[in-house]
């Protein structure tokens, strides 16, 4: 094990709580300590990102790699104290703190949330939520009271951030349905004297339906071969479960979407359905502007904002 430390910069990780377990602690303390030595390295040129089979699995690997290919990171930092989590898979440090390298050569904080197995290997490498965001997640849970629940939708919140992050169709293929809908909202103004427009306001919103099919191939075709970088981050999150149906969970998120082609501020809203937690689903995805204006003087009502109640399950 000591043999990959020689080959990255100095970042030491350690654990504080949350495990007795020495040898695993010892283990997971080694293995959060060369992966970001690792990054490190290959973020200074010292060397292609690889990570060996001891350290994650095939397919965490295969993500970083997507992920590293849109917005390379180092973490800055000489030593990380951290408690793990345990959660429904395995365990999970959060809060590592990382500088982000975009397409324009900016640089932006982040942080990695890191999911390891019971023998002590990175399994899912994604970018975290703010931690302000996580606490309100799992202290504020009158509605989605099931511990479980709430983590596993936040697991997969995270994914879905970091899939855009990553440009990884393959995961969105995946989580959307086959049947799902995906609306996006766009803001018009009505001109004087135009008569064959029935809107109520000085601004309005016309929305463009799509099927799964139609999204994930402009996001393959146009969207992601286009952009340089892609940047994801939710500002704002609120879990609401389905009144009736055991499973269904809706999610609204105040999202900031930023690339080197365009970039827009506005509300999504996923509806999901983890009945089976194997494989969750989204079956309706949509996106409204946050400003109705230009100058951005003007907000969305949030009253119209939409929710699980906008959306008939059958």
């Amino acid at each position: 094990m000591a043999a990959l430390s020689s080959m990255a910069q100095s970042v030491e990780f350690s654990v504080n709580e949350g495990l007795r377990n020495a040898s695993l602690k010892s283990r997971i303390e080694w293995t959060i300590t060369n992966f970001l030595q690792t990054c490190n390295s290959a973020f200074a040129g010292r060397g292609a990102l690889q990570f060996p089979a001891e350290l994650m699995s095939e397919d965490a690997a295969k993500s970083v790699q997507l992920l590293w290919n849109n917005m390379p990171f180092r973490c800055g930092e000489e030593r990380i104290i951290e408690r793990i989590l345990h959660t429904y898979a395995g365990y999970q440090i959060r809060n590592i703190p990382i500088i982000v390298r975009n397409g324009s050569n900016k640089s932006a904080y982040q942080e990695l949330v890191i999911d390891l197995d019971e023998s002590g290997i990175i399994t899912r490498v994604n970018l975290a939520i703010p931690n302000h965001l996580y606490r309100k997640v799992f202290s504020g849970g009158a509605e989605v009271s099931d511990l479980r629940h709430r983590q596993m939708i936040l697991d997969y919140v995270e994914q879905f951030r970091t899939a855009y992050n990553r440009k990884d169709i393959h995961f969105l293929e995946q989580v959307f349905s086959d049947d799902a809908l995906i609306i996006t909202g766009k803001v018009i103004r009505r001109k004087r004297g135009d008569h064959t427009a029935v809107l109520k306001d000085k601004h309005e919103i016309i929305y463009k339906e799509q099927s799964k099919k139609e999204y994930l191939n402009r996001l393959r075709t146009q969207i992601f071969p286009s952009a340089s970088y892609i940047r994801v981050n939710f500002s704002d999150i609120k879990l609401s479960r389905h009144p009736s149906i055991a499973g269904y969970y809706g999610v609204t998120i105040r999202q900031g979407y930023e690339s080197s082609i365009y970039s827009d501020d506005g509300y999504l809203f996923m509806l999901w359905d983890f009945r089976d937690e194997n494989c969750p689903q989204i079956h309706v995805r949509t996106w409204q502007p946050y400003w109705m204006d230009e100058n951005k003087t003007s907000r969305l009502d949030e009253n119209r904002v939409f929710g699980i109640n906008d959306f008939k399950v059958e």
